[in-house]
């Protein structure tokens, strides 16, 4: 339940949002990140791989709960300071890329000082990677069952601490993102607390903390420091966080406070300092709440910035030996779950039909052909005369329908990306051409893929059918009502715990049981969890692959 509080000096305009068209430019673009598009996008893609790699490579992201946070705090100073450490956990944001579109980010307040929590009149952020929107509607809901939120525009003209997380966002999560931009002031845990809980939403919404550790102590010092902060933090300490050891303590705090009402943890995944050099800490991964060894300083005394990353799941249960042996199958699904909410700003009627009835004649060629057209057209490796996916689609009006679909590459035989959606959003053509791209740049599981590497690649495209929903009171009965090797589930217990297996999961669980018992637990429930009151909801779906000859 929402804490509320009464202020009778609070002015009722400041807790109402008027109709706008302003648009926020960049203020700190040229300063703290690049103002260069093309300068801007290499530097998150290098700190992006420079993370997925130390994630990879250590072992510390099989350690990691499956899927996209639903949280993160990230640090937000100059991208050359810091830009590595906020990459931890955009990189494991990625595997929400096709499913979030919505990020809640709450940093401090540096410059105008604020009592409560602050959204602005802006209609969108603009950055050199082009303009996001605000999500005004959910704003004007939250102003008005929340009495900590008000709206004031002073406070966000020349604050850093929401914009430098903007250009990560859009970098990873794509263009189908709104934001809500938020500075956390004068306000206890509770109230800032009381803005997270109604901006929580489902899997469409992340919440990102922007907030910095310790400033300007000795190197030698603020190591230490930090280290306290950080054992504070993760996995979920009291909301008591001071402003002295992170100068986003308020936000910071306001998420500490929610977290125990969802169940979460909040896990450390690594630090450094601004003499650092970029060089991060990663979290231990046989522990995964302490750092491992740190890189040598380069001057103990030099007064520096601290930063750390965490992230937490709204579902994370331990993983098993029995997890680990379906993580294979179950990641082909991790970035599936999307609401549906909006699916009419595809430009599309919104019409579906299920399986072949919506694809194109010789849809094994066109598909095929419209997703190497996208990865070509990224790799820079089209000819001038080549079709664009655009000319592919105007040739095929069965492709601007709604419609999701999967995308697998393959080479020599081995998994190398797969990105996809379950539920119809966008139209299909769209859908695939992105998911295309994603698959080979995107997949968490991946180091992306290089243009050297495309000709051995092999791609299959899937197509599903609409999910359709199932009366299943018991999960006996949900297990004697599948077809091995046809059908895909969705399971939902209506409590936030929700999950999907593809039919090509069936290869590697072809027992009903097991299949039902590997998909509960990847929803975060017991793999023995029984009912009997059809209080879990069930949707199946089927799967129309095209795929390609080895090569």
């Amino acid at each position: 339940m929402m804490r509320l509080f009464h202020d009778d000096a609070r002015d009722d305009a400041a807790r109402t949002l008027p109709e706008s068209t302003y648009i926020r430019p960049d203020a700190v673009a040229g300063s703290f990140y690049p103002s260069d598009p093309d300068e801007l996008r290499d530097m998150i893609d290098r700190q992006l791989a420079y993370a997925r790699t130390l994630l990879h490579d250590s072992g510390f992201a099989k350690r990691l709960p499956a899927g996209a946070p639903k949280a993160v705090i990230v640090p937000h100073a100059g991208y050359v300071y810091s830009g590595t450490t906020a990459a931890l956990a955009y990189a494991l944001l990625e595997r929400g890329r096709g499913t979030i579109r919505r990020a809640v980010i709450i940093g401090p307040t540096h410059r105008v000082a604020v009592r409560g929590v602050a959204c602005p009149t802006a209609t969108a952020f603009r950055t050199p990677l082009g303009t996001v929107p605000v999500d005004r509607d959910a704003e004007r809901r939250a102003l008005a069952t929340v009495p900590s939120l008000i709206v004031n525009d002073a406070t966000h003209a020349r604050e850093h601490a929401v914009e430098v997380q903007v250009p990560f966002l859009q970098r990873v999560l794509g263009d189908d993102l709104a934001i809500v931009p938020l500075n956390a002031g004068d306000a206890n845990p509770a109230e800032v607390g009381d803005v997270i809980r109604a901006l929580w939403g489902g899997p469409e919404t992340v919440i990102v903390i922007s907030s910095d550790l310790s400033h300007y102590h000795p190197e030698s010092v603020a190591r230490a420091l930090d280290d306290e902060t950080i054992a504070h933090i993760a996995p979920c300490g009291k909301p008591t966080i001071r402003p002295s050891r992170a100068c986003g303590a308020y936000p910071i705090n306001g998420l500490l406070d929610v977290c125990p009402d969802k169940g979460m943890q909040l896990r450390f995944l690594g630090c450094s300092t601004s003499g650092d050099d970029g060089e991060v800490a990663l979290a231990d991964a046989a522990t995964g709440d302490r750092h491992a060894d740190r890189p040598p300083m380069n001057d103990p005394d030099t007064p520096v910035v601290g930063y750390a990353s965490f992230a937490a799941w709204e579902h994370d249960p331990q993983r098993s030996e029995s997890a680990e042996r379906s993580a294979h199958s179950a990641t082909l699904t991790e970035t599936s779950d999307r609401h549906t909410d909006g699916a009419d700003e595809a430009g599309d009627t919104g019409d579906t039909d299920d399986g072949k009835a919506s694809l194109p004649e010789h849809a094994d060629a066109v598909l095929i052909h419209l997703a190497r057209a996208a990865l070509e057209r990224y790799f820079d490796l089209a000819k001038p005369d080549d079709p664009t996916p655009a000319d592919i689609v105007a040739e095929h009006p069965e492709l601007k329908r709604l419609g999701a679909s999967f995308v697998t590459l393959t080479e020599h035989g081995r998994l190398r990306g797969c990105i996809g959606t379950i539920e119809a959003y966008r139209p299909l053509g769209r859908d695939i051409a992105e998911h295309a791209i994603d698959a080979a740049t995107h997949d968490p599981r991946f180091r992306p893929v290089t243009a050297d590497e495309y000709p051995d690649l092999r791609v299959e495209v899937s197509v599903l059918s609409a999910p359709e929903p199932m009366r299943v009171p018991s999960r006996a009965a949900l297990e004697r009502m599948l077809e091995p090797g046809r059908d895909g589930l969705i399971i939902d217990d209506r409590y936030g715990h929700r999950a999907t297996f593809l039919p090509q999961v069936w290869a590697e669980l072809p027992d009903s049981h097991e299949f039902v018992g590997h998909l509960l637990r990847k929803a975060g429930l017991p793999a023995f969890y029984d009912w009997q009151d059809g209080s879990v909801s069930c949707q199946r779906y089927t799967v129309t692959a095209f795929g390609e000859a080895s090569r």
